[in-house]
């Protein structure tokens, strides 16, 4: 289904490596960066059945980490479970739909994250009236991820607005797309579509992406946070653009 040859192989290690850049920076958003640049080069699809494997290992790392700094795991457990059944319909969409509608689909969420991140609110939501939006925040989220991989926008948008603790919110975001990774990994193999090379391809992966989160800390003792995050976004727009203008492209 792949063919691995030097130039492939180039561009995978980089795509990786760029999106641990940014989860070594920023804590999230690996799938963020390295889905839209496979997808620049590769078929979409295949690069979103590839990043569920890293997901699942890298968020049970961090789950594993941020265990025993949580008191109280009912919302993120509530969450996930929303996020991981939504998942379940956004897989059989990916199944069915093009590979051009998931194409557009990655640049159109990756633009929802671009303009959410320039977009800062200040406004924090209510324990209460979070508990009652994690249902629908979780179903939507997880049908996003199951569909084209990037749920980031949904997902860190609605935590944000929590103004939950860091270790918190690593901790529920860890197992959101932990979960939600876990079912994409089983039901893409149920529908044939999650192959023995592409789940090799994905362990592999995690190498460069753990080099890029080990680059990405120490990028951020080097130049402040919010000039990184500026030139991610650019380069997000960017890519978006790539993806929009691909079957234009010589």
């Amino acid at each position: 289904m792949i063919n691995l040859d030097f130039q492939t192989i180039i561009i995978m290690i980089v795509a990786f490596t760029l999106g641990g850049l940014v989860k070594g920076a920023t804590g999230a958003g690996s799938p963020v960066i390295a889905i839209p640049v496979l997808a620049v080069f590769f078929d979409a699809k295949l690069a979103v059945a590839i990043m569920a494997v890293p997901n699942l290992f890298s968020n049970l790392v961090q789950i594993k980490q941020f265990r025993r700094s949580v008191e109280n795991l009912t919302f993120s457990f509530k969450l996930s479970a929303f996020g991981a059944f939504g998942c379940l319909g956004g897989t059989l969409f990916f199944i069915l739909t093009s590979t051009r509608i998931i194409e557009l689909l990655v640049a159109i969420i990756t633009v929802l994250y671009v303009m959410l991140s320039f977009k800062k609110n200040s406004k924090k939501l209510s324990q209460q009236i979070a508990k009652k939006l994690a249902p629908p925040i979780g179903l939507l989220g997880g049908f996003v991820q199951g569909t084209c991989g990037v749920s980031a926008p949904i997902a860190l948008a609605f935590l944000n607005a929590t103004g939950m603790k860091r270790v918190e919110f690593i901790f529920t975001i860890s197992c959101f797309f932990g979960a939600m990774a876990a079912i994409q990994i089983v039901s893409l193999s149920f529908f044939n579509f999650m192959t023995w090379q592409i789940f090799l391809l994905g362990l592999l992966s995690l190498a460069p992406i753990l080099l890029g989160m080990s680059l990405g800390d120490r990028l951020t003792k080097k130049i402040s946070s919010q000039s990184f995050e500026k030139l991610i976004l650019v380069f997000l727009i960017l890519l978006s653009l790539q993806i929009f203008l691909k079957p234009y492209l010589i």
